[in-house]
């Protein structure tokens, strides 16, 4: 055999141990993950019921909640994520934020301290979605001195300043050393209490555009009516057509205001978007006030705002007669073409 042979022979074994070493190492992490799993499927089994008796109905305190171990502590960090964000039962949030403060806050602390960013990052979202405040304080100290890695981590910093009270949403939206998007303006806003809003809405004028977006989406999402005359008033200053849309936009979800005469200016916008949100917000009006704006909207140059016009009318009683009854009277062919949509869409619907 010659030497080239027996080079070719080890490095295929060597080639082989490697593939091996690999299987048994990715066999390991399998079997670790599924034990994972299934010690967090247990802690979710044997605690769910006990934390909705606790956390909702009043019931006692039982340490079996306390987790054990660090896969104990995901489960229940899930479960407490899961109610945070799904379920509102007065007093609750309150029985959370005292069980992560006292069971949870050094697992966070460890994370906090993680030289990986990632880490870092969960320690931080956490902090903040059980506020924990003597945690944040720490953290926000020991980062005085040291210089922010990424746009991201200045985010969740900035919230943490919020949180405990050492600056304001306005200060940090306003402040030109953050430039903050859109989407990271409304994440920071969705967290803020409707009294904290209001100094944003107060300082509208003085709000980048991206910062305006995401409050008028928050102020929709949360369904806030006190601020309908405030989008109202904007609805007729504001200049751009996309924030006027979502105004509109939120207006529509608040779903609570007594006149459409501000809205009506809308329905001969130039962008076909503002006169289909306009055709949906005057549609939850009664027909017999209604019909007289809706009705000329089915011969719109738009198939979304015409659909939207017979949509609106065909919802309300006697709806589909009055549309039955406009097809017979126009000559417009997109108008006869919607209605037929809409009555076979009733048909199936």
């Amino acid at each position: 055999m010659t030497v080239s042979s027996i080079t070719l022979l080890w490095i295929i074994l060597v080639l082989l141990t490697l593939l091996l070493l690999f299987s048994v190492y990715l066999t390991v992490l399998r079997l670790l993950e599924k034990r994972k799993l299934a010690n967090e499927k247990n802690y979710i089994d044997r605690t769910k019921h006990i934390w909705m008796n606790y956390l909702f109905y009043g019931g006692d305190w039982d340490e079996q909640l306390i987790p054990d171990g660090p896969h104990e502590t995901n489960a229940t960090e899930k479960l407490l994520i899961n109610f945070l964000n799904s379920v509102y039962v007065e007093g609750t949030r309150q029985k959370i934020y005292l069980f992560a403060n006292t069971y949870l806050e050094g697992y966070y602390r460890k994370m906090l301290r993680s030289p990986e960013w990632s880490h870092r990052m969960n320690g931080l979202y956490r902090t903040i979605d059980f506020q924990l405040v003597a945690l944040a304080e720490s953290h926000l100290k020991r980062w005085e001195s040291k210089k922010v890695a990424t746009v991201e981590e200045d985010y969740y910093l900035s919230l943490l300043k919020i949180m405990t009270c050492k600056t304001t949403a306005l200060h940090i939206i306003k402040d030109d050393e953050h430039q903050f998007s859109e989407h990271q303006n409304r994440a920071l806003l969705l967290k803020l209490e409707n009294s904290q809003l209001q100094d944003l809405v107060q300082n509208y004028s003085f709000l980048s555009r991206p910062a305006k977006l995401s409050l008028i989406d928050v102020i929709g999402e949360k369904n806030y009516v006190e601020y309908q005359e405030f989008l109202m008033s904007q609805l007729q200053l504001e200049e751009e057509s996309e924030i006027r849309i979502r105004i509109l936009k939120a207006i529509e979800m608040i779903g609570f205001y007594k006149d459409y005469s501000s809205i009506l200016p809308f329905l001969e916008s130039d962008y076909w978007e503002e006169r289909m949100l306009a055709a949906r917000l005057i549609g939850t009006f009664p027909l017999h006030e209604s019909k007289g704006y809706l009705l000329p909207l089915l011969e719109d140059s738009s198939w979304w705002v015409r659909s939207t016009a017979a949509r609106s009318v065909a919802k309300q009683k006697n709806g589909t007669e009055l549309l039955l009854a406009y097809k017979d009277s126009t000559q417009d062919r997109f108008a006869i073409e919607i209605i037929e949509e809409q009555l076979m869409r009733g048909v199936f619907a």
